[in-house]
């Protein structure tokens, strides 16, 4: 026999804008408000912490960090003669969109 949960209601107030797009976002993931904030506590108490890095950059600004540090590092790489030939790389690359292109 299956235990049943008690359940509890929780109420809080936030910004009607940002509830607004939350809710979008989150319809976009089939999840609605409950279920995402069920998420978020199951996370935290598994985690022991907030399941997210607080930071103000955008996950565009995070990303495009990334590319940029990517690139330095390739960058250095070559430099320091590691890694492949480009040439080779492109034709690899190549090779495999035609293979692709022929499923």
């Amino acid at each position: 026999m299956s235990k049943i949960e008690e359940k509890s209601r929780v109420s809080f107030r936030t910004d009607a804008k940002l509830k607004e797009e939350a809710t979008k976002v989150l319809s976009d993931m089939q999840l609605d408000l409950t279920t995402a904030f069920n998420l978020f506590l199951d996370q935290v108490v598994k985690q022991n912490k907030l399941p997210f890095e607080i930071t103000n950059e955008t996950a565009e600004e995070i990303e495009l960090k990334e590319i940029r540090e990517k690139i330095l590092k390739g960058v250095a790489d070559a430099e320091a003669k590691r890694g492949i030939d480009a040439s080779d790389y492109l034709n690899k690359l190549l090779k495999k969109k035609e293979r692709i292109e022929d499923e």
